[in-house]
């Protein structure tokens, strides 16, 4: 997998490409704690290929890690179908995801946009406008 990064004005957006295994995921997530703590970051799926079971779980230990550190400073986008039961049944709560990168960049700025999902830990709430 690879991960391209582009600082939008202050916020980060990481594109992730082609296959995510548990090397490149566990990858992943060291250097987004590292590099962008306290940041505000999207995640594009668009290109987004492949999860491996077991890269899943250090994507999902790097969400829950920056719910807690930065509360609402990360989104997602452009997820594809196959990884949308992914979220729906991950632990981390309040995941944000949004149609595409301009949608998610909006959401910072705007305290009225709406996420396309708003994922629950017991469930997916659609909430599509």
């Amino acid at each position: 997998m690879d991960a391209k990064v582009e600082n939008r004005d202050g916020i980060f957006v990481v594109s992730l490409i082609g296959q995510m295994d548990f090397e490149s995921a566990d990858t992943l997530k060291s250097q987004c704690l590292e590099k962008f703590a306290e940041k505000k970051i999207i995640f594009n799926l668009q290109d987004l290929s492949f999860v491996g079971s077991s890269g899943i779980t250090p994507f999902l230990e790097l969400l829950t890690t920056l719910s807690k550190k930065n509360g609402q400073s990360f989104k997602i986008c452009a997820v594809r179908a196959e990884f949308m039961r992914l979220f729906e049944s991950s632990p981390v709560d309040g995941i944000e995801i949004y149609r595409d990168v301009k949608d998610a960049e909006r959401a910072f700025s705007h305290s009225e946009a709406q996420a396309l999902d708003r994922i629950k830990p017991f469930g997916l709430k659609l909430t599509i406008d």
